[in-house]
């Protein structure tokens, strides 16, 4: 995973909603060190929540937009393998309008608080620079990642709060990490992503238990309710 290129993704402006999830998760798979991104049609379906055809039609979109560019990749029997991509996102934030919010006088720091702007976008801190995003498409993200989904809208509003305080790869960093950790268990073991953001659970230190391990904790519990 790339963190700078997942945060210059969710820089890029006016795409369409769908379009964004898509260059996210391609973005996600991106590998920082050795700049290869190869995430198959359907490991991108999965995560985005979309048809394998949603998919194809994103990529061209991304294609067309110049954010993105698509070459075949063969194994050594010849046979198609993942297309890979090369990502192409400019850094926004050394466009005027973030000069002219560097410069702002009630800014306390470049290092300082998450200023809102708006009901839709926010302003965020990045080692000194501020990249702007949307809080929408950015809770979308988080939607697809956190683990149980219940109470959307209460957890929009939470999650638009969060961002006002923290930065957003912390937030999703934690749950993705958060994600992980909980997968197999069963879902009314883990908290209404509200509750999880409320609380600032992705700074949590998780532990990462085998779904061997939490059958046999909830095989625990129902002996012991059943004693009751």
């Amino acid at each position: 995973m790339s963190h700078k290129m997942t945060a210059l993704a969710m820089e890029q402006k006016g795409l369409k909603p769908s379009a964004k999830i898509v260059l996210y998760w391609l973005a996600d798979h991106h590998n920082g060190e050795t700049g290869d991104c190869f995430p198959s049609h359907k490991r991108l379906a999965d995560l985005c929540e979309m048809s394998r055809q949603s998919i194809i039609n994103n990529i061209k979109y991304l294609e067309d937009a110049g954010l993105i560019r698509k070459s075949s990749r063969v194994r050594d029997n010849n046979s198609k393998t993942a297309n890979a991509y090369e990502l192409l996102l400019s850094d926004l934030s050394t466009s005027p309008t973030h000069v002219k919010n560097l410069d702002n006088p009630c800014q306390k720091s470049v290092h300082g608080d998450v200023k809102k702007l708006d009901n839709h976008n926010l302003v965020i801190n990045n080692l000194g620079i501020e990249p702007v995003y949307s809080v929408a498409i950015a809770f979308e993200a988080f939607w697809k990642i956190y683990p149980r989904k219940v109470k959307k809208a209460v957890a929009k509003e939470q999650f638009s709060k969060a961002c006002q305080k923290h930065k957003l790869q912390e937030i999703m960093d934690g749950a993705k990490e958060y994600a992980q950790s909980v997968e197999g268990k069963d879902k009314k073991y883990i908290p209404h992503p509200n509750k999880w953001l409320k609380d600032e659970r992705w700074s949590d230190e998780v532990e990462h238990h085998s779904k061997q391990v939490d059958a046999e904790f909830r095989g625990m519990v129902n002996d012991i309710a059943g004693n009751f």
